[in-house]
């Protein structure tokens, strides 16, 4: 079965025009190829804009859409494509219509981007004796989310892994059979399947995570000063990668941090050859708890809140570019250190940082041109 099919289906479901048996479908396809995640949020995102859709664009995507599915057809030599009509059923409402055609002329769109790279790889980067770039790939699922989104992924073994913004996972293909082992970079939230006889495996730039079964959260984003991890249940043992002989194992409620660059005042040892060597600040605190619903400030993201307590406002201004999809300039270096609190689940940036401006000890402004937001101390 195709991947215009699958497209098709998901637009169907989105529509609210998919049957049981479609709706069947199309989750066995999602199972099948989780590597289609990054995509399915992309889509839906577009799905949620309330952008104006207008005579002209409709019709321009149906006929790209169209367009795309006749070259399939020409190229396949068949017509037997397993790809149903562009029309959906009567009960289908205009606006519902538009939007499955804009998706599925979207979804073409992005097939023959992916297919003329294919092709491009395929022939230009290959090396006799080595394998082409393609085949590399193709053991290889990798799941993105761009800043301002986030996603839910479910893997292979049932375990499900939140990604937050400006997030990609990394796993092979044959996950499950013979070991459980991702790569992160940014933050996600995993909650883990139990599986006693396999291990699972979490490998960042600063440490490496081993669990059987469990809930915590991973924050390891390069631009980070640190990067961090912590546990909501069961437990996990952590093995920093400048100390591969040294296991830590956290318990539920506790978060280790560890620095991802050392600098001057880091802990340091004698090696054999009385050499000194810096190594990276590592320390264990307890989580955070709100104290007005108890939740756990390290993990609202998940929950669509965006939430900080006691943090550089260096530090703050990173999440928020993540969050909104925005590059925040902090001018003056003094603002940099300024420790702030806040919690904001529906407010927009200008909002966000207007309440912040507003509750802080140490005044401060700020200025928006299109994605750029420029924070500043005002003049008196």
């Amino acid at each position: 079965m195709s991947q215009e099919y699958f497209w098709i289906l998901f637009a169907k479901k989105l529509a609210g025009e998919a049957t049981p048996g479609e709706l069947t479908e199309l989750e066995n396809l999602v199972k099948q190829h989780p590597e289609w995640q990054y995509s399915i949020q992309s889509v839906e995102d577009i799905w949620n804009t309330s952008a104006p859709f207008s005579d002209k664009d409709m019709a321009d995507a149906e006929d790209a859409y169209m367009l795309h599915l006749h070259r399939m057809q020409e190229k396949n030599g068949s017509s037997e494509l397993g790809l149903p009509s562009i029309g959906l059923p009567a009960s289908a409402n205009k606006k519902n219509k538009r939007r499955v055609i804009k998706l599925m002329a979207g979804a073409a769109i992005a097939a023959s981007m992916l297919y003329g790279a294919f092709v491009y790889l395929q022939y230009t980067q290959a090396k006799p004796g080595n394998a082409s770039p393609v085949q590399a790939m193709s053991n290889i699922n990798e799941i993105t989310t761009r800043f301002g989104s986030k996603s839910k992924i479910q893997l292979p073994d049932g375990s499900t892994v939140w990604l937050n913004a400006g997030s990609s996972l990394i796993y092979n293909k044959d996950f499950g059979i013979e070991k459980r082992e991702v790569e992160i970079t940014g933050e996600g939230f995993f909650d883990v399947a139990k599986n006693a006889s396999m291990p699972f495996i979490i490998k960042t730039r600063s440490f490496d995570i081993k669990v059987l079964g469990t809930v915590f959260n991973v924050k390891a984003y390069p631009d980070d000063e640190t990067s961090e991890t912590s546990l909501l249940e069961g437990k996990i043992e952590v093995s920093i990668k400048s100390r591969p002989n040294d296991k830590i194992i956290l318990e539920p409620q506790e978060k280790l941090v560890v620095e991802n660059n050392t600098r001057p005042g880091s802990a340091s040892v004698t090696s054999q050859d009385n050499i000194l060597t810096q190594e990276p600040i590592v320390a264990i605190s307890k989580l955070k708890y709100s104290p007005v619903d108890s939740s756990v400030t390290e993990v609202q993201w998940k929950d669509n809140i965006l939430a900080f307590d006691d943090e550089k406002m260096e530090d703050v201004a990173l999440k928020m570019e993540r969050w909104f999809d925005v590059e925040i300039e902090i001018k003056e270096a003094v603002l940099n250190k300024k420790r702030l609190t806040g919690k904001f689940e529906n407010e927009n940036i200008e909002q966000a940082l207007e309440a912040l401006s507003y509750t802080s000890t140490d005044a401060f402004a700020f200025k928006r041109n299109g994605r750029k937001i420029i924070i500043y101390k005002p003049n008196h």
